[in-house]
């Protein structure tokens, strides 16, 4: 990797920008610094990006295993099961995927030693993955956070050893009582493939909604609605030529330019009906005045906290004839505005504005979003967090409140 190849990966938002890279020298094996992690390029084209999303953490922790443990295209079958049905983690995936070791004279491989299959009989989509993504384990580099108050990484310490124990491996959650959340999900899953969902549609639906689906997103891919959502790396709409050229360029679907969906992807308007508590509420409706996109394409994304403590109860808004550092409109080309007053506590607490490390909302924002938080059902921090994480994000002041206003149902 070079310096050229990380700022691409920058732009294309698979990093955040407040994350220090680095290019290894000419080391042939990763040998990170205290406090960095290890991430391959290959990965970061096939659908992970940082932070990573709870799945992927899940998944690993699970498992056992760190991102080296998985070959490139282990990313393209964990965002396509993501891009289906991302709700229900570890139990449905395990009743539809394996772990399979790659090993070298009988020894588990340190660099790609689990390998992702498809169980026999299953009705998930065959993903048409290419046979090898050659020296993927020579596209490493350095990461680490940029303070100790927020990971913007979400990845476990690196650990150069191949896989031990091989944990959960065997884990199937195959049950016989078909009321069971599996089966039915199994049974919602054959019914869709019936109606029409095939591989292209999952891999289309990644690439035309511009989505990483092993990144750390503010709602579910199937809530996602237009060119301005929050989870998109970029705003700019592409033609059915560019994502068939997309997909094809990591697997071996060969998808024609003129390709149409066999199952159309849900929406923050058209999505599958569930039970209560099964999804995050959908955004809301995008505003439609005109005005001038930003460069860039989304907005921060949400950070981990590594340390939390009650919010403070004093000195949570700046005064208003002082401007404080990140509360104007986010920096062009895609910058972050700086973490500021960090050290004033992070996370969502009832009783305090503060929504993420270093933001907070106006105070008559706050307390008409919390107002309006019982009508929805909604805790009221919760409710402010998930508003201010989707209305925050590359808007500008003016259009932010808009967003807050309309949010929690009250008028403009």
């Amino acid at each position: 990797m070079r310096e050229d190849d990380i700022e691409r990966l920058v732009r294309l938002r698979r990093i955040p920008r407040s994350v220090v890279t680095r290019v290894p020298g000419e080391e042939t094996e990763p040998a990170p610094e205290p406090g960095e992690r290890v991430v391959f390029g290959a990965h970061l084209d096939r659908g992970l990006g940082l932070p990573a999303s709870t799945f992927f953490r899940q998944f690993l922790d699970h498992f056992g295993l760190q991102p080296h443990h998985l070959p490139a295209n282990a990313c393209v079958l964990l965002s396509c099961f993501v891009a289906f049905m991302e709700a229900y983690a570890i139990d449905f995936w395990s009743r539809l995927f394996y772990l399979k070791a790659q090993t070298t004279e009988g020894r588990l491989r340190a660099c790609g030693a689990a390998s992702i299959y498809t169980r026999p009989g299953t009705p998930f989509p065959k993903i048409p993955t290419v046979d090898s993504v050659k020296n993927w384990q020579m596209s490493f580099f350095y990461v680490r956070n940029e303070g100790q108050l927020v990971d913007r990484i979400n990845l476990p310490e690196f650990n150069p050893a191949p896989p031990v124990g091989r944990i959960n491996w065997s884990y199937n959650a195959r049950t016989t009582d078909p009321d069971a959340e599996v089966n039915q999900l199994w049974d919602f899953l054959g019914a869709a493939v019936e109606n029409g969902l095939t591989a292209e549609d999952l891999l289309c639906t990644i690439a035309e909604r511009r989505v990483l689906p092993l990144q750390m997103r503010t709602h579910k891919i199937g809530h996602m609605s237009g060119r301005f959502d929050p989870n998109r790396t970029s705003k700019a709409l592409l033609s059915k030529a560019q994502v068939a050229s997309r997909v094809n360029n990591i697997t071996k679907a060969n998808m024609p330019d003129d390709w149409n969906y066999g199952l159309a992807p849900a929406t923050g308007t058209t999505r599958p009906s569930g039970r209560p508590g099964e999804h995050n509420p959908p955004p809301s409706p995008e505003q439609q005045e005109d005005e001038e996109p930003a460069t860039s394409a989304t907005g921060p994304i949400p950070a981990v906290p590594l340390r939390t403590r009650p919010p403070s109860t004093t000195a949570t808004l700046a005064p208003k004839s002082k401007k404080r550092a990140g509360s104007s409109r986010l920096g062009g080309e895609g910058e972050e505005a700086p973490p500021a007053a960090a050290e004033e506590g992070s996370g969502v607490g009832r009783g305090s504005h503060q929504v993420c490390p270093g933001r907070r909302l106006p105070a008559g924002s706050a307390r008409r979003v919390a107002a309006a938080a019982p009508k929805e059902g909604a805790d009221a921090a919760a409710f402010i967090a998930r508003t201010y994480a989707t209305a925050a994000c590359g808007y500008s002041a003016s259009r932010r409140g808009a967003f807050l206003r309309r949010a929690a149902g009250l008028s403009a």
